[in-house]
């Protein structure tokens, strides 16, 4: 019980780790390391969301099913995730420069691919290529940040890497859709590619490797190894959260937001990709407020935990209310997961400050996977279900709308574990 107790105590109060920063950076040099970071993140993010928005264009064009559609966006998530575990450990070995310069020429190579690609299975390989090439985009700053910036620093940090995410994903709506119409989508992918190989000249030449100069940077002992890491109780408890509700909420906004509001609400494939315009829109507000509000809650005793707390709580009830209420109004409720999806990313935040900052990319990178194989299971899985429901008679609204009330069901469960995983509730139930 004891143990239970102390090793979760840190995923509360962030104060396990004791070990400071370098401070090896400061003025003009963070900021061409961040906007070199934000570059490769921008692209991952814009890659990642794009299919949501050319959902028709891609589908008539490749004559897919809905499953396959389901397959070829997921399928970068699926390499995503694959490369999380060892993504930690180059970053942990390596630095952040070398791991993530190295891996956006993959990426680039991928697009260049998807580009050209004329079948399922050639333009599968090219995603795939993609997600494992951008891999590191966002843990690199991580990890990096974990290295170089005070603990107080870290929540307007990520905030601010989470805000040109959201410019990334609101580039991939209505702006992707229009470019697609006018030269097509492959060129998309062609301009991706090039831009691609430019932000990996970006980040190895402009940015540093301070992060390597940490006194622990380089300390790989046994004890710290990825098993004994992704089995603390502290990974054990986000879990299940982190496949089912960001994981699934990354599916629906990357790919199923797309043909909800076209196939059960009746857009047209211009008003849908406006919804998302507006989700990311106001996804980047919420992110540029809470990198100001975060530190502002902390001090009035709201802590990371309560935060993020709240936006588990939030989500489902998002998602119940756009099933419950289906006409063509509805949408609005889309926008109704900006103001807690930046609180909900802070569980990553949580989860690295609790350990010393040698590990910081495996634990970064082991909470990513678990991430993206929820994004990378919830996309196809609606998919394919969507193709099953079909089968049995239903028409395609109702079939995807009994596929969102799976995934709430399955985040309410991991909601109750979350809670009943808490260091105090725990305690409880051993006693």
């Amino acid at each position: 019980m004891t143990s239970h107790k102390n090793n979760n105590a840190a995923f509360e109060t962030t104060s396990v780790n004791k070990t400071q920063p370098t401070g090896a950076t400061s003025g003009l040099i963070v900021v061409r390391i961040f906007l070199a970071f934000a570059s490769g993140y921008f692209l991952s993010y814009a890659l990642r969301a794009v299919n949501a928005a050319l959902a028709p264009v891609l589908a008539e064009d490749l004559k897919l099913s809905a499953g396959e559609l389901g397959w070829l966006s997921s399928a970068y998530f699926l390499a995503f995730a694959a490369m999380q575990i060892p993504v930690g450990i180059w970053l942990d070995r390596y630095g952040a420069r070398r791991t993530e310069s190295a891996l956006l020429i993959v990426a680039a190579t991928g697009a260049a691919i998807v580009g050209v690609g004329d079948s399922l299975w050639l333009n599968s390989l090219g995603r795939i290529l993609i997600g494992a090439g951008v891999a590191p985009c966002l843990m690199a700053s991580y990890a990096y940040f974990r290295r170089c910036f005070p603990p107080a620093q870290q929540p307007r940090l990520v905030m601010g890497m989470l805000l040109v995410g959201a410019a990334g994903a609101l580039a991939a709506t209505q702006p992707a859709l229009a470019m697609a119409n006018w030269i097509g989508w492959r060129q998309i992918y062609f301009m991706s590619a090039a831009l691609l190989a430019l932000s990996a000249l970006a980040v190895y030449f402009l940015t540093t490797d301070a992060d390597l100069q940490s006194p622990q940077a380089g300390d790989h002992t046994d004890s710290t190894n990825i098993w004994k890491l992704t089995t603390h109780p502290v990974m054990l408890r986000i879990v299940p959260v982190c496949i089912f509700t960001i994981g699934g909420f990354s599916a629906m906004q990357t790919l199923w937001a797309g043909p909800w509001l076209t196939q059960t609400l009746g857009m047209s494939p211009d008003q849908a990709s406006m919804v998302l315009l507006y989700l990311n829109a106001s996804l980047m507000v919420s992110y540029l407020v809470m990198g100001t509000a975060s530190p502002w809650l902390l001090k009035t005793g709201l802590s990371l935990a309560k935060q993020s707390l709240i936006a588990l709580i939030w989500i489902p009830l998002v998602f119940i209310s756009m099933i419950v209420w289906q006409s063509q109004a509805s949408w609005i409720c889309w926008l109704l997961f900006a103001p807690v999806i930046p609180a909900m990313f802070l569980l990553q935040t949580q989860a690295a400050l609790a350990f010393p900052g040698n590990v910081a990319g495996r634990i970064l990178t082991t909470s990513n996977l678990m991430i993206f194989v929820g994004t990378f299971l919830v996309q196809w899985a609606i998919g394919l279900a969507v193709d099953t429901f079909n089968k049995l008679g239903m028409t395609h609204a109702a079939a995807l709308k009994m596929a969102f009330i799976s995934l709430v069901v399955l985040q309410i469960l991991s909601l109750i574990w979350f809670v009943m995983r808490a260091p105090e509730r725990a305690s409880q139930v051993k006693q």
